[in-house]
């Protein structure tokens, strides 16, 4: 059974303190409270000959390491590795690059995907627990590994970028300039990608 599994993305910060005070002094926007087409159920609408999963992980406005860890172990033993694609966006991204460069996977997933993932840049955000100290034995747990990039992110620096290009020399690099944090309702380039054999 052919899967797709995209890991969506959160905040994570380097201190209870710091979250609360990040909750006190940020502003609610209007525009966020309407229903909002985003692309991860658009992908899962467009692929019909595969599972594409969407689980919710946990405490997603203060994400643990650890605690995304334990569910995501959970999520594995329905996984038919050989034939599933690993998405992650964001903090997703530097999920899946901490948990494969740590715990290499029994068989190789067929792709990883990872869009706009800080590395160890605070710059923008605190990173929490999901500070990336290394990338390089993700290539153990992949046939291939696609990196997706804006030059225009608000969120995380396009530099950061280079750090997983360095770790990852073999990757495959998808560069973009007007592409922000890839929040937008439709992702074709990834959905063309995923429906590649």
């Amino acid at each position: 059974m052919k899967q797709v599994l995209i890991i969506h993305g959160g905040s994570s910060f380097n201190s209870y303190e710091s979250y609360f005070r990040d909750l006190q002094e940020s502003t609610v926007k209007y525009e966020r409270l309407l229903p909002q087409q985003k692309w991860k159920p658009w992908v899962a609408e467009q692929i019909s000959d595969t599972d594409v999963l969407l689980p919710t992980f946990p405490n997603g406005s203060n994400a643990v390491y650890e605690e995304w860890k334990i569910y995501f172990e959970k999520i594995l033993p329905h996984l038919d590795l050989e034939h599933t694609q690993l998405v992650g966006h964001s903090l997703g991204a530097m999920f899946l690059a901490i948990y494969l460069n740590d715990n290499p996977l029994a068989k190789k997933v067929r792709r990883l995907v990872l869009i706009s993932p800080a590395y160890d840049d605070e710059s923008a955000e605190e990173l929490g627990s999901f500070k990336v100290t290394s990338a390089t034995n993700v290539v153990d747990s992949t046939e291939s590994v696609h990196l997706f990039h804006s030059q225009d992110d608000p969120v995380v620096p396009y530099s950061e970028l280079a750090k997983f290009e360095h770790d990852l020399p073999s990757a495959t690099v998808h560069k973009f300039s007007k592409r922000g944090h890839f929040l937008d309702a439709t992702f074709p380039e990834l959905l063309e990608l995923l429906k590649q054999k």
